[in-house]
Protein backbone atom coordinates (compact mmCIF):
# COMPACT_ATOMS: atom_id res chain seq x y z
CA UNK A 1 0.00 0.00 0.00
CA UNK A 2 2.39 2.27 1.13
CA UNK A 3 4.30 2.23 -2.72
CA UNK A 4 1.21 3.54 -3.88
CA UNK A 5 -0.55 6.86 -3.73
CA UNK A 6 -4.18 5.14 -4.45
CA UNK A 7 -4.76 3.95 -0.89
CA UNK A 8 -5.03 7.65 -0.25
CA UNK A 9 -8.30 8.62 -1.50
CA UNK A 10 -9.40 5.52 0.07
CA UNK A 11 -8.42 6.71 3.18
CA UNK A 12 -9.90 9.57 2.36
CA UNK A 13 -13.56 8.00 2.05
CA UNK A 14 -13.21 5.89 4.59
CA UNK A 15 -12.77 8.41 7.22
CA UNK A 16 -15.67 11.06 5.53
CA UNK A 17 -17.76 7.97 5.58
CA UNK A 18 -16.85 7.04 9.00
CA UNK A 19 -17.94 10.74 10.12
CA UNK A 20 -20.80 11.70 8.05
CA UNK A 21 -22.29 8.60 9.40
CA UNK A 22 -22.65 10.04 12.71
CA UNK A 23 -24.03 13.33 11.36
CA UNK A 24 -26.83 11.40 9.94
CA UNK A 25 -29.93 12.07 12.73
CA UNK A 26 -28.50 15.35 13.40
CA UNK A 27 -31.73 17.88 13.35
CA UNK A 28 -31.82 20.60 10.32
CA UNK A 29 -31.30 23.26 13.20
CA UNK A 30 -28.18 21.37 14.26
CA UNK A 31 -26.39 21.36 10.67
CA UNK A 32 -27.14 25.09 10.63
CA UNK A 33 -25.71 25.82 14.30
CA UNK A 34 -23.23 28.38 14.42
CA UNK A 35 -20.08 26.32 16.06
CA UNK A 36 -17.63 28.81 15.20
CA UNK A 37 -14.17 27.36 13.63
CA UNK A 38 -13.12 28.46 9.80
CA UNK A 39 -17.40 28.01 9.02
CA UNK A 40 -19.84 29.04 11.06
CA UNK A 41 -21.70 25.78 10.91
CA UNK A 42 -22.07 22.18 10.07
CA UNK A 43 -24.05 22.95 6.79
CA UNK A 44 -21.50 25.94 5.49
CA UNK A 45 -18.43 23.51 5.95
CA UNK A 46 -19.82 20.47 4.44
CA UNK A 47 -20.77 22.98 1.71
CA UNK A 48 -17.14 23.88 1.49
CA UNK A 49 -16.30 20.34 1.16
CA UNK A 50 -18.90 19.38 -1.79
CA UNK A 51 -17.51 22.11 -3.64
CA UNK A 52 -13.98 21.64 -3.40
CA UNK A 53 -13.95 17.33 -3.52
CA UNK A 54 -16.07 18.77 -6.64
CA UNK A 55 -13.92 21.14 -7.83
CA UNK A 56 -10.30 18.73 -7.82
CA UNK A 57 -12.60 15.97 -9.43
CA UNK A 58 -13.24 17.98 -12.31
CA UNK A 59 -9.39 19.22 -12.24
CA UNK A 60 -8.31 15.45 -11.80
CA UNK A 61 -10.55 15.24 -15.36
CA UNK A 62 -8.83 17.81 -17.00
CA UNK A 63 -11.09 21.14 -16.37
CA UNK A 64 -9.16 23.57 -14.72
CA UNK A 65 -12.05 25.39 -13.10
CA UNK A 66 -15.32 24.16 -12.70
CA UNK A 67 -18.42 26.25 -11.97
CA UNK A 68 -20.68 24.95 -8.84
CA UNK A 69 -23.77 23.18 -10.03
CA UNK A 70 -26.67 25.14 -8.59
CA UNK A 71 -27.87 21.63 -7.10
CA UNK A 72 -24.97 21.60 -4.97
CA UNK A 73 -26.60 22.87 -2.00
CA UNK A 74 -26.00 21.06 1.51
CA UNK A 75 -28.83 21.20 3.74
CA UNK A 76 -28.23 18.05 5.79
CA UNK A 77 -27.39 14.24 5.89
CA UNK A 78 -29.72 13.85 2.78
CA UNK A 79 -27.88 15.78 0.74
CA UNK A 80 -24.50 14.57 1.07
CA UNK A 81 -25.89 11.27 0.67
CA UNK A 82 -27.44 12.45 -2.52
CA UNK A 83 -24.57 14.71 -3.94
CA UNK A 84 -21.17 14.12 -1.90
CA UNK A 85 -21.00 10.39 -1.65
CA UNK A 86 -21.38 9.53 -5.38
CA UNK A 87 -18.82 12.08 -6.16
CA UNK A 88 -16.57 10.72 -3.59
CA UNK A 89 -17.13 7.23 -5.59
CA UNK A 90 -16.36 9.19 -8.78
CA UNK A 91 -12.92 10.44 -7.05
CA UNK A 92 -12.00 6.67 -6.31
CA UNK A 93 -12.40 5.63 -9.89
CA UNK A 94 -10.54 8.88 -10.99
CA UNK A 95 -7.47 7.83 -8.67
CA UNK A 96 -7.25 4.75 -10.00
CA UNK A 97 -6.81 5.82 -13.24
CA UNK A 98 -4.01 7.83 -12.41
CA UNK A 99 -2.23 5.74 -10.29
CA UNK A 100 -2.46 2.94 -13.37
CA UNK A 101 -0.64 5.49 -15.70
CA UNK A 102 1.26 8.24 -14.49
CA UNK A 103 1.19 9.53 -10.94
CA UNK A 104 3.28 12.53 -12.35
CA UNK A 105 1.15 14.02 -15.07
CA UNK A 106 1.23 17.31 -14.94
CA UNK A 107 -2.39 18.83 -13.39
CA UNK A 108 -2.99 22.55 -14.41
CA UNK A 109 -5.72 24.50 -12.52
CA UNK A 110 -6.98 27.97 -11.43
CA UNK A 111 -7.96 28.20 -7.95
CA UNK A 112 -10.88 30.13 -6.44
CA UNK A 113 -8.86 33.36 -6.22
CA UNK A 114 -7.67 33.35 -10.37
CA UNK A 115 -4.32 31.55 -9.57
CA UNK A 116 -3.29 29.27 -12.09
CA UNK A 117 -1.08 26.30 -10.95
CA UNK A 118 0.64 23.62 -12.31
CA UNK A 119 1.51 20.61 -9.96
CA UNK A 120 2.23 17.13 -10.29
CA UNK A 121 -0.94 14.42 -9.88
CA UNK A 122 0.02 12.65 -7.34
CA UNK A 123 0.69 16.31 -5.25
CA UNK A 124 -2.96 17.25 -5.62
CA UNK A 125 -3.92 14.18 -4.25
CA UNK A 126 -2.48 14.72 -1.06
CA UNK A 127 -3.91 18.55 -1.19
CA UNK A 128 -7.04 16.98 -1.41
CA UNK A 129 -6.42 14.58 1.64
CA UNK A 130 -4.70 17.36 3.74
CA UNK A 131 -7.94 19.10 3.32
CA UNK A 132 -9.94 16.56 4.02
CA UNK A 133 -8.23 15.45 7.23
CA UNK A 134 -8.30 19.37 8.51
CA UNK A 135 -11.68 19.59 7.98
CA UNK A 136 -13.08 16.61 9.48
CA UNK A 137 -10.90 17.89 12.69
CA UNK A 138 -13.56 21.02 12.70
CA UNK A 139 -16.49 18.35 12.38
CA UNK A 140 -15.20 16.52 15.21
CA UNK A 141 -14.77 20.06 17.08
CA UNK A 142 -18.62 20.97 15.95
CA UNK A 143 -19.69 17.67 16.83
CA UNK A 144 -18.23 18.49 20.24
CA UNK A 145 -20.09 21.44 20.40
CA UNK A 146 -23.05 19.66 20.06
CA UNK A 147 -23.21 17.29 22.42
CA UNK A 148 -21.85 14.29 20.07
CA UNK A 149 -19.01 11.65 20.87
CA UNK A 150 -16.78 12.07 17.73
CA UNK A 151 -15.62 8.73 15.78
CA UNK A 152 -11.53 8.45 15.02
CA UNK A 153 -10.54 8.58 11.73
CA UNK A 154 -6.50 8.14 12.90
CA UNK A 155 -5.66 6.33 9.41
CA UNK A 156 -3.76 3.24 11.69
CA UNK A 157 -7.18 3.04 11.95
CA UNK A 158 -7.88 2.72 8.56
CA UNK A 159 -4.62 0.69 8.16
CA UNK A 160 -6.00 -2.09 10.94
CA UNK A 161 -9.30 -2.33 9.64
CA UNK A 162 -7.90 -3.18 5.52
CA UNK A 163 -5.75 -5.94 7.33
CA UNK A 164 -8.27 -7.52 8.80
Amino acid sequence: MGDNPGFLIEYHLWAHKRVLEQLRDLSIEEWSRNTGGSFASLRALYQHLLESDYRWLWRWKGVPFADILPEFVVEGYGSLERLWLPQLEEMRVVVGEFVGTDAARPVHFVTGKGLHVTQPWWQTLYQVVNHGTYHRGQVTNALRILGGQPVSTDIFLFFKEKEG
